[in-house]
């Protein structure tokens, strides 16, 4: 007969500590992941309307002394194709005393989770001369 010593396996305690420790540890690991996750949407959607800004900024810039006083908006676009896409575009071209201030604006909404989402804009800006 196999005499059994006191030590010989895991408390129910043991392991419900265990498995406490360990939800702890997925819980922070989740958290972590979410956070990236919208610092990644962020950083990918602002790069995304700097380069719609600066598509704009530089067709302004090409226009003669005649254009002054253009101001448009464009919604639904995207930086890939121009349209079906998550960004409005706003822009003004306003003449100076010797030279064109030329502003561009684009603007989206960022997914806050949980289907919550805040509008979010980044504004870039140049001059030329007439």
């Amino acid at each position: 007969m196999v005499k059994r010593s006191s030590e010989a396996g895991f408390t129910m305690i043991e392991v419900m500590v265990a498995m406490l420790i360990t939800a702890i540890a997925l819980i922070g690991i989740l958290a972590l992941y979410m956070t990236e996750t919208k610092a990644s949407g962020f950083s990918r959607h602002s790069t995304e309307a700097t380069a719609l800004c600066q598509d704009k900024l530089e067709q302004l810039r090409t226009l003669t002394a005649a254009s002054v006083g253009i101001n448009g908006t464009e919604t639904n676009i995207d930086s890939a194709d121009g349209s079906g896409g998550v960004y409005s575009r706003t822009w003004s071209y306003t003449p100076q005393a010797t030279w064109v201030d030329i502003v561009c604006t684009a603007s989206w909404t960022e997914d806050e989770g949980g289907g919550n989402g805040s509008g979010k804009s980044l504004t870039l800006r140049a001059r030329r001369n007439l």
